[in-house]
């Protein structure tokens, strides 16, 4: 049993998870556009936004499954629109970008985005175990 409804909580989870990443990354870009170096050097905040995530994911649906999609589709909005997004702005241009350079950063910030929610949710987990053994 979930807080909310499940067919309220996923699509709003996943809503907030996508504005979250998409928007870090256009607003990182945005105040690194001429420092390149440093945007690159952002990625461990980014990495703990996919953490975030995938524990608010399990407060919300309780369902490791339904976090790792949210996760994985985080981390898919991410690679694609969130690059393109850095990419317009200018510090994420990779200079001899291809097609496979791409589906290679689109498949593991997939990936990422998949583990490390579920790594939120074992966080989520850990922390309502402690809740509850504390009451007892």
């Amino acid at each position: 049993m979930t807080p909310w409804p499940l067919s309220v909580a996923f699509p709003l989870t996943l809503l907030v998870g996508i504005v979250l990443v998409v928007g870090f990354d256009a607003a990182a870009a945005w105040l690194t556009r001429g420092a390149p170096a440093l945007y690159r050097r952002l990625w461990p905040v980014q990495f703990a936004l996919y953490v975030l995530i995938g524990f608010v994911a399990m407060l919300t649906t309780l369902d490791l499954r339904l976090v790792e999609t949210i996760g994985a589709l985080c981390g898919l909005a991410a690679s694609t629109a969130g690059w393109a997004i850095t990419w317009r702005i200018g510090p994420g241009r990779v200079e001899k970008a291809n097609a496979i350079s791409i589906a290679v950063v689109v498949g593991s910030m997939t990936a990422f985005g998949l583990g490390l929610s579920a790594a939120g949710a074992l966080a989520f987990n850990v922390v309502a175990r402690v809740l509850i053994n504390a009451h007892h």
